[in-house]
């Protein structure tokens, strides 16, 4: 089965910022530490998975269809420090030298193209196998078929892979309850209270049994104990609000070509200029490793255009 890499490219960025140290400069003594990072993890992964696509999906300034519904999403998160928000365009550097396909779009989320683009992989191509790289448990929501989460914990060199059973084992709920999960429970990270009262324990045991929040409310009269029943009873319409806030989008409209995102096709030359721009030895040194049998795959695809 071949192979397709999602990776959720601010997620990791930001992780990156947070665990190289910030005294990694390049030559012109601008901060380069989340880049390093995040280039490194990319080749970990060329290097580990050896798939077949690549891509990557980002975040865009301005409001979401989720900051018009519910305007308190994300509204305690810290702004984003100097140094890593000069860090994004060096970033999309690395991915424009290796012709690494950008997905983002206004008024939607890194997650939206996160789910977007692995369900039209999904049902589109039953041949190909997806792994969304992330940090992020929002993602989990997309684990099905031939789709899984990979969350880097060192790097690339050590990973836990998330398939529907691990993300049962995980939560306590299948990958399709997590919006209702957070519906109900809440999301700290995404400043979603959810149901005053409902913890996590109780969201657990009440999608077990009901699997749903609409279907919970369609029976609420038969939930037991009856102090969750009137916790529940008391904040029914925003039980709704946060579970839509809390689901990825699974369609846009999105015009999807898979074959654009095939690993080997790019330009070395601009590659090293890019790399060596930044004093990348170490990661130029893993690059030129990588690129050898690729070199060798573009040359012969170009032969074979010949005729």
């Amino acid at each position: 089965m071949k192979k397709f890499i999602l990776i959720d490219g601010n997620a990791l960025v930001h992780r990156c910022y947070h665990a190289v140290p910030k005294t990694l400069t390049a030559p012109d003594g601008s901060p380069v530490n989340a880049v390093y990072g995040f280039t490194s993890i990319l080749l970990g992964i060329l290097e580990v998975e050896k798939p077949d696509y690549l891509a990557t999906a980002w975040d865009m300034k301005g409001p979401t269809f989720r900051d018009v519904i519910y305007t308190e999403y994300k509204a305690t998160r810290n702004k984003t420090d100097d140094d890593l928000i000069v860090q994004f365009p060096r970033v999309r550097e690395v991915l424009d030298a290796l012709s690494i396909p950008v997905f983002e779009k206004e008024g939607l989320e890194a997650d939206d193209y996160l789910g977007i683009v692995s369900e039209l992989v999904e049902t589109g191509h039953p041949d190909v196998a997806t792994l969304i790289v992330t940090g992020d448990k929002d993602a989990f929501q997309l684990v099905r078929g031939n789709t899984i989460v990979v969350s880097p914990v060192s790097g690339y060199t050590k990973v836990i892979r998330y398939d529907r059973q691990a993300v049962k084992d995980k939560m306590g709920v299948w990958p399709e309850q997590v919006p209702d999960f957070k519906g109900l429970c809440g999301d700290n990270s995404d400043n979603i209270p959810g149901v005053m009262g409902i913890g996590e324990k109780t969201a657990v045991k009440l999608l077990a049994e009901w699997g749903t929040v609409e279907n919970l409310y369609a029976h609420l009269e038969e939930v037991q104990p009856e102090r969750v029943r009137e916790l529940l009873r008391a904040e029914q319409d925003k039980a709704g609000l946060y579970k839509k806030v809390a689901t990825i989008l699974r369609e846009d409209g999105l015009e999807f070509d898979l074959e654009q995102s095939r690993v080997h096709t790019f330009d070395m030359d601009l590659a090293r200029k890019v790399f060596s721009g930044f004093s990348f030895k170490t990661l130029l040194g893993r690059l030129e490793k990588l690129n050898k049998p690729w070199e060798q795959q573009r040359e012969e695809e170009k032969q074979w255009s010949l005729f």
